[in-house]
Order: C-alpha cells, then structure tokens, then sequence
C-alpha cells in the first residue's frame, strides 16, 4: 500500500421595563442581514483563508481521542470543542447515519463547517511521496460529489453574488504537516503515528454572525471516489445542528451599562419630580 487514504468529514415602573427591552432587540439584532447568507469561498476568517481552515478543520479532528472526538459525538456533548474564539469549528461524522447535535456559540463567532472532506497524507518511503502526486491522487479519491445543501431553519442559505452552486466551495488545502498523535482516533484505527505531510480536498463553508437566539443548521453531502478508488463504497453525511447563538461578553456588559445609564437617568428625572412635588405642596400649605 503506497499511501494511506482517508475520507472523513468529514474531515448558540413598566414603560421604562418596555424601552428597556426594545432597546436590548434593537441591540442584538443589529447587523443580522447578514447572518444567513454563506461567505464567498475566497473571502478570508479571521484572516485566515478557507482553504487553510480546511486543512486546519481535519488536523482538529484528528486530534482528539475517540472518547471525546467531536467527529463521533451523537448528541453535542462534545461540541464546545469546536470553539476557536473567532471562529467556531462544527464537525461533521465518520458514520452515514444522521447526527442531530446541540451547540452554543457567540454571536460574533464565524462557523466553519465541512460536510465531506478528504485526505491524503504519505509516510517515507511510499511511492506517491511528492506534492503534486498526492494532489492528483486526491482528485480520484475525492471522486464525484452530490447531494449538496446547507439550510438554516429549515430554509436554503443564501448564497454570495458571484456562486450559483455549492460545489463551488470547493477547497483545496495547501500542503500542511498533519500530527498524528498517540492516543489520538486514527491510532485506534492502525494508523501510524507522527508528523506527515498531507493535503486535503473538500466542500467547505463558513457562516458568518448568526443572531442572537435558538437556530437550526443542516448540512449533507454524498460523495463517489473515482478512477483506482471507484470500488469504495459512496460516502454520504447528514448533520443537524441545534444553535443557540448568544452575545459576546462586551455586548452583555455595554448592554448592561446602557441600562444602568437609563435607570439612573429615569431615577434622577423621579427624584426631580418628586422634589418638585414636595416643594409645591410646601407652598400650598404655607399659603
């Protein structure tokens, strides 16, 4: 065997209460036009491009025992992993049954997800040992994709002006060390631990600021390897996210200092008042 393959995906008084909280929507939900339309394959997360993220999305899934791998977790137990402070990786699954996963993220935070991906590393002395023979190998092991959707409560996600299919997202990674350490899943599967050189291949995306609030985010794919590789089986995923998008700290905290503002302002304008009150009928008695 001269090269190790593996598909993977792969590899959330009453009338100043009122203002109160029309103010704190009005907060949230700014900038939220955005929110459910993917960004364009070329554009950059936190000044990352989408092709290293996606590189980077299979070294973080590989790097995790298969206790506690976001990859084989069937409820979202194991989410809050995914986590990267600007961005927020959302696994996929190493099983063509469907996953439905529970997640909290910040509103703020980019969601990088990839519903199939895959790799090709090499180890010393296999045949295919150069750059461009592991990417030509990975076009037939990638094969033919389809069955492609993204939706967000239930509705297809908008697309950047310029893309009219998914299969435009299309990644290719540039050639990045992948670690594979000790303990960690592919060991369990017999592969060979250390440092190889590797590049990926997949359909990956990134959604940028959901709002504030509960949101549903399915993605599927199925893919067919090709030429050598035609005889593996296809490849299908189906993963359904339960978010719950909150605020980022400093929103809470600014939201909270508005408020405290507001409630001193109302609170010295009652006690103007009120003076103003006792002073008139301070008057009224001494007349």
């Amino acid at each position: 065997m001269s090269t190790t393959i593996s598909h993977v995906s792969r590899t959330v008084a009453r009338p100043l209460t009122r203002l109160a909280a029309a103010l704190l929507v009005a907060g949230v939900c700014s900038g939220s036009l955005h929110a459910q339309q993917l960004l364009a394959p070329t554009a950059t997360v936190a000044s990352f491009s989408q092709g290293y993220l996606s590189a980077q999305l299979m070294q973080w899934g590989f790097s995790f025992a298969s206790a506690v791998n976001p990859l084989l977790d069937t409820t979202g137990a194991n989410s809050a992993l995914g986590d990267q402070g600007k961005y927020f990786f959302l696994a996929s699954s190493l099983s063509s049954d469907p996953v439905v996963r529970s997640v909290t993220v910040r509103t703020d935070q980019t969601l990088v997800f990839s519903p199939t991906t895959s790799i090709y590393w090499t180890t010393p002395g296999e045949a295919v040992n150069t750059e461009a023979g592991m990417r030509a190998e990975l076009v037939d092991v990638f094969g033919d994709v389809s069955n492609l959707s993204v939706t967000l409560g239930g509705v297809p996600v908008a697309l950047p002006v310029g893309y009219t299919s998914l299969d435009q997202f299309r990644q290719s990674s540039p050639l990045f060390p992948l670690n594979l350490a000790p303990g960690a899943i592919l060991s369990d599967f017999g592969f060979a631990t250390g440092s190889f050189p590797a590049v990926s291949l997949g359909i990956t995306y990134a959604l940028q600021g959901l709002t504030e609030g509960v949101h549903q985010l399915r993605f599927t794919s199925t893919n067919q390897s090709t030429g050598p590789y035609a005889g593996f089986p296809p490849s299908s995923y189906d993963i359904t996210y339960n978010i719950t998008a909150v605020p980022e700290a400093s929103t809470w905290a600014m939201m909270s200092l508005g408020m405290l503002g507001m409630l001193g302002i109302a609170g010295t304008s009652l006690r103007r008042r009120r003076m103003q009150a006792l002073d008139q009928r301070g008057d009224e008695l001494r007349a």
